[in-house]
């Protein structure tokens, strides 16, 4: 007897800022699984990471690049500290709020089964002053591979897999990896039928200042990314990482909107982004 054939997934990323409704996502997620779908959560945790660092009287740096840019330093002693406040704070609020609701997940890192395996970053070009140092203390990768036959097999077992950074690199040093990328590295792997992006605003707005300038729909990830302005960059281009692997929609919406997934998915919240652009090689395992 031969397989059947599994349905796309959905890949649900939950923002990590101020202000995003973690609760107000899961039930929805659990709408959804009642009814059948697949889904892979995947949860930031930025405003938990910076409040652990500042309980215990440290800080992420900035430094400015050779090259112009401003980045925030992630050396071993952060790392930790952020691994703790993703993975043993934010990632298990929302294994417990699915529970609480009847659904069965799976918390777990980049470095669990190996389900994200990323390229460390090359060291950085820091300017000081008149000087250019270079810092090879930076732990920050880019997402290379996600484990796709585990994740399958979570999802086949009924479970819902719950997915954040840190990544893990070949020789098994954990890394820095943007969130709204895993996103999209899964949903693109994953063959995802839509990938929704919570976040603590309405969607791409071609006016930040202007709530009512709400982009609800484009096919043109190139063009709006001229309105995207601080993480919505990212966003933005998680989107275009997503659709370039084939993904059929990449939606941006705020978490505490009215059943934030469900909108999203039906076209009346957020910004719904498409494309028929090239695809992308297979990240899957």
């Amino acid at each position: 007897m031969s397989p059947v054939s599994q349905p796309a997934p959905l890949v649900v990323k939950i923002g990590g800022a101020a202000g995003v409704d973690l609760e107000n996502v899961c039930a929805d997620v659990a709408e959804l699984r009642q009814r059948g779908e697949r889904v892979v959560v995947v949860n930031g945790g930025s405003e938990a990471g910076d409040s652990l660092l500042a309980s215990l009287g440290m800080e992420r740096r900035e430094a400015l690049t050779a090259s112009g840019n401003v980045v925030r330093l992630t050396n071993e002693a952060t790392l930790r500290v952020l691994t703790m406040a993703w993975v043993g704070d934010v990632n298990k609020r929302a294994v417990l709020a699915l529970l609480s609701r009847g659904v069965p997940a799976m918390g777990m890192c980049g470095a669990d089964g190996r389900v994200l395996v990323a390229r460390r970053r090359p060291p950085l070009k820091l300017q000081d002053g008149t000087r250019t140092r270079i810092d090879r203390t930076h732990l920050a990768g880019e997402m290379t591979e996600v484990n796709t036959r585990l994740l399958g097999v979570l999802m086949d077992a009924g479970q819902t897999p719950v997915v954040c950074p840190p990544a893990v690199t070949e020789d098994g040093t954990l890394v820095n990896v943007d969130a709204d990328q895993v996103a999209a590295a899964i949903a693109a792997a994953l063959g995802a039928r839509a990938l929704v992006m919570l976040s603590n605003v309405a969607g791409l707005l071609e006016d930040p200042a202007d709530p009512t300038s709400l982009i609800r729909e484009s096919d043109d990830v190139e063009r709006v990314m001229g309105f995207a302005r601080g993480r919505m960059r990212y966003k933005l281009e998680a989107a275009r990482r997503a659709l370039a692997g084939g993904v059929r929609s990449a939606h941006v919406t705020a978490s505490a909107a009215p059943r934030p997934v469900l909108s999203a998915l039906a076209g009346e919240a957020g910004t719904k982004l498409t494309s028929s652009g090239v695809k992308v090689a297979d990240a899957g395992a």
